[in-house]
């Protein structure tokens, strides 16, 4: 090489290499992954920490890491040529990671030397099977750079497409230069006989491929989104990933905000000629902010990009400012919209690495082209919702792999030890892939969506045979009522007449897996069955379908007795559930409130059931199915014992008032403290529950969550993981200091004998986290009480999905319709300063909820904020219309199962009067009978053994 080559001859350099890697010999073994490849480390590059700190410079450290790759001798031995001995992805990579250190330090001497010196490496495999080199194109001071010599037949198949006689075009050497990235991203093709020109993507095996010529929106439009490009030249996708972000507009206009305050140097006043004009650049400057701030604003209050193409839209531009003129559609889908939307990917990630115990949900949905897309949302401790993308991949089988692969690409992207837990809901492929997913990342807890579960147990309810007559009839009154705006409107006058004290409650229209809905109207139409057989009767309103007619107007029959008892014991079997279900949509619900409303609905049950049906008027062959069906639901769910742990970590809750009483020869167990009000050793409360032998006991389960945390903090010691207790306490410590703290906090003793102040176990525990004789077990309690167990964020973000996606917008993008919901939200609610997250809402007894929202979960308003009465009948979402009478695969023909007894918990008091009051209207008087009062402050139960020896688990 020259002793000081330009720039110019050193970016010819740059590209020689990049063409001599890409076209190496057939001849050399062919390593196209990870674990085949002699340079794996080019695939996943990254500055290795101690040498950095060692040599306090990133091109030393570089030199060190290709060193030890090629050999330390290779250029002080034999012929002193760097030795290649593959071709394939890993070879390749080394020309972007070469690239990208030559931007950032593009004098540096050394770091030319290794490009030169690779070259002559590569050039030598040339010679050596005797390849001629391909030719590289030279580029000239102030000449348009021409497409790289590339070889291509003359007949290339591209995806679907056929494209015959192609051949890359050259250059003129007219015109301005290419920008760089665009020239790396893009192949430019030109066909022979139409001479028309296209380009494609530079991944091999991508199909992408366009008309016309490239842009540099375009190719970044779609590089930032191409899995190939991502997969085989990762750093090259990572420089597109800058570079939109680069061009987005949230990132100019902060960087024209932070100009503003970097203070200008002030030139001495010049003498004016009389008729000299000035232009006013502070003028430009601010308009200039004001219209990237105006596209800006534009996402986040939800404008869709289509509409500023309208006529109306441009009239309305020019009457607010004649200077102002509107972006095109087109320039906001290919520019501003995908560019600001990888911005806010970027933001997400850096802002959540700071953050652990995140919440991993995700969801699938279709849009109406149709394009199926698997949402993914991070959930903090604090509950702010980020919506991290969505998985689009209409061509491919989502399968357990499937979902697995691409969840684990957003867990790597912000960080394993961020993680806390992962939720969704109980579909085959969902529930398989999260499962698989905890057990790739041991750190993270298993949850399915307690929302959904609780909806497909109300399903299986409806599809009992004993309720056939009862589903028919309602559905068919409710379905007359939403297309009668008439029958309606008498209605609720015949209501007026009647002066009830009881307002009417609006009719909720039922949707097919929307299974509360069937309650909600149930319990809207119940008090509106005697006014509906009197304006029968009065033959004012008339139903078409005859069955419904004759039973409003036929009493002597008994159909409309049996109605409106059926109707009755219905609301009374679900409204626990429903009730239940209502409480734990709360985005601080956790997983101790989640078992706890579990058994208060079979407490509740229990209780009803108990009466009898000369009590009740349930069939006690309806309370067998009832019962059979809660006790399937409740094994499929409490699969693993993260529930039962948070609700013996939870210090809201006496475990008097939920377990059972000890018997007269159960065990005691004892633990190395003496009271100090009676001298003797103390016995643990409730031995049996402590000491469960299930096949993985709640202790175990503690025990194995810690060894994970910790294999982990060991194998990666900055991660955010990385605690006090992992930092100042060793493995054995750890270990002992789990022991002793957990038979502290089961007996209530000092430091776990506090008051819960505003109800919430996070902060309790969290208070906890940093003392020496609690913090072992607050590290667990922490993650157990942080982490999210519905996965209402993507349900809300498919429900705006699909407002976005509306009939008459059915052929949008799935990707735009992501991207743009993903912009709104994040410059909504994470970048606006009038937005304030919501306090901390503790999940309540059913009855204390806020009295409005109260009512509206009992009519079924809840559902949706555009219901308010009886004068129009609700719509919650857009599933179909109800059918006229229930499929018949939605009804079990064949005999359910039954059972006479409910199984939970062998020490859950089923009795327990605290369970019922959970989900009562009204309250029920709870007595504790358990006397506590023998635990006072003692420092010494908690106190942690110190060991510096082996970690002992066997406890």
């Amino acid at each position: 090489m020259s002793e000081s080559p330009t720039m110019e001859e050193f970016v010819n350099a740059l590209n020689k290499l990049n063409i001599l890697l890409t076209n190496l010999p057939s001849q050399l073994p062919l390593a196209d992954n990870y674990y085949d490849s002699q340079y794996p480390s080019f695939l996943q590059f990254s500055l290795d920490p101690d040498i950095l700190e060692k040599t306090g410079d990133e091109i030393a450290t570089l030199g060190e890491h290709l060193e030890s790759v090629f050999g330390w001798k290779a250029r002080t031995s034999g012929d002193g040529v760097i030795p290649i001995l593959e071709c394939g992805k890993a070879i390749c990579a080394l020309h972007g990671i070469l690239m990208l250190y030559y931007k950032k330090y593009p004098t540096n001497n050394v770091l030319k030397k290794w490009v030169y010196d690779i070259t002559a490496g590569a050039e030598k495999v040339y010679k050596m099977y005797g390849v001629p080199t391909p030719e590289c194109s030279v580029r000239q001071q102030g000449t348009k750079r021409p497409a790289p010599a590339v070889t291509i037949t003359h007949s290339q198949s591209t995806g679907s497409k056929q494209i015959s006689n192609v051949y890359l075009p050259k250059s003129s050497g007219a015109g301005h230069n290419p920008i760089d990235i665009m020239s790396r991203l893009v192949i430019k093709y030109c066909d022979e006989d139409s001479q028309k020109s296209s380009w494609g993507c530079v991944a091999s095996g991508c199909t992408f491929l366009r008309q016309g010529n490239a842009q540099l929106e375009q190719a970044l439009k779609h590089a930032t989104m191409c899995k190939i490009l991502q997969a085989d030249h990762v750093e090259l996708w990572r420089q597109a990933i800058q570079e939109s972000g680069d061009n987005s507009l949230g990132a100019r206009l902060k960087k024209d905000l932070a100009a503003e305050d970097i203070p200008m140097e002030v030139e001495p006043p010049m003498k004016r000629l009389r008729a000299q004009n000035t232009l006013n650049m502070a003028d430009l400057r601010e308009t200039g902010k004001r219209v990237k701030e105006e596209a800006r604003q534009l996402f986040q209050d939800k404008v869709d990009h289509v509409i500023m193409q309208s006529p109306e839209w441009k009239e309305l531009m020019g009457l607010l400012s004649d200077s102002y003129h509107p972006t095109s559609a087109t320039t906001f889908a290919d520019k501003h919209i995908p560019c600001e939307a990888v911005y806010v990917r970027e933001k997400q990630i850096k802002a959540l690495h700071m953050i652990n115990n995140l919440t991993l949900t995700f969801d699938g949905n279709t849009t109406r082209k149709p394009h199926s897309v698997y949402t993914v949302h991070a959930t903090t401790p604090s509950r702010e919702t980020y919506f991290l993308g969505a998985h689009e991949a209409s061509d491919e089988r989502h399968t357990t792999q499937w979902v697995t692969d691409k969840l684990l690409k957003t867990i790597h992207s912000i960080g394993e030890g961020n993680w806390g837990a992962t939720c969704s809901d109980s579909t085959n492929v969902t529930k398989a892939g999260h499962r698989e997913l905890v057990s790739i990342v041991g750190t993270m807890l298993d949850f399915c969506d307690a929302v959904h579960h609780l909806h497909n147990t109300i399903g299986d309810i409806n599809k009992l045979p004993k309720l056939k007559f009862l589903m028919s009839m309602l559905k068919g009154i409710i379905k007359y009522f939403s297309k009668s705006t008439y029958s309606t409107t008498i209605l609720r006058k015949e209501h007026n007449l009647a002066e009830d004290d009881e307002p009417v409650k609006a009719l909720e229209k039922i949707g097919k897996t929307r299974f509360r809905t069937y309650w909600t109207a149930a319990n809207a139409l119940d008090p509106c069955l005697p006014h509906i057989r009197n304006l029968v009767v009065a033959k004012s309103i008339k139903f078409k379908n005859t069955k419904i007619q004759g039973m409003f107007m036929n009493r002597a029959s008994g159909k409309y007795s049996k109605f409106e008892q059926s109707i009755l014991q219905y609301i009374t079997i679900v409204a626990p559930i429903i009730r239940a279900l209502w409480s734990l949509e709360a985005a601080h619900a956790n997983a101790s409130d989640v078992f706890i409303f579990w058994l208060a609905i079979i407490a509740t049950l229990n209780d009803l059931f108990s009466k009898g049906p000369n009590v009740t008027g349930v069939p006690v062959s309806l309370t067998c199915e009832v019962t059979a069906i809660i006790n399937k639901r409740y094994h499929e769910f409490f699969t693993n014992e993260v529930y039962f742990v948070a609700f013996t970590l939870d210090p809201r809750y006496l475990n008097s008032d939920f377990l059972k009483k000890p018997t007269a020869n159960a065990t005691t167990i004892v633990i190395p403290t003496l009271s100090q009000r009676t001298g003797q050793h103390t016995p643990l409360p409730y031995p049996h529950a402590y000491t469960r032998c299930d096949a993985q006991t709640w202790l175990d389960f503690l025990k194995e969550k810690l060894q994970k945390d910790l294999a982990h903090y060991v194998a990666n010691p900055n991660s955010v993981l990385a605690t006090s207790i992992f930092k100042v306490l060793s493995a054995a410590e750890v270990a002992s200091g789990l022991r002793h703290q957990l038979k502290a906090f089961w007996h209530g003793e000092w430091p776990f004998n506090q008051q819960v102040k505003d109800g919430n176990p996070l902060a309790w525990w969290e208070s906890l986290q940093d003392h020496p004789h609690a913090r072992v077990l607050a590290h667990l309690a922490i993650k157990i009480f942080s982490v999210l167990v519905n996965s209402m964020p993507d349900k809300r973000t498919n429900s705006t999905i699909t407002w976005f996606n509306s009939p008459t917008r059915g052929s949008q993008n799935a990707q735009m319709l992501v991207d743009m919901i993903q912009i709104g939200q994040w410059y909504r609610k994470h970048q606006n300063k009038d937005y304030v997250l919501s306090k901390y809402r503790p999940v309540v007894k059913f009855r204390n909820i806020e009295e409005s929202v109260l009512q509206a979960v009992q009519t079924g308003s809840a559902d949706d904020e555009s219901v308010a009465d009886i004068n129009g009948v609700a719509d919650s979402d857009n599933e179909d219309e109800a059918e006229d009478k229930l499929l018949e695969s939605e009804i079990d023909e064949h005999q359910p199962a039954q059972a006479v007894a409910f199984e939970i918990h062998p020490d859950i008091d089923i009795n327990s009067k605290a369970l019922k009051d959970m989900v009562s209207t009204d309250p029920v008087s709870i007595v504790s009978t358990v006397d506590l009062s023998s635990v006072l402050e003692s420092p010494q139960a908690a106190m942690m053994v110190t060991d510096d020896g082996d970690a002992d688990w066997n406890y």
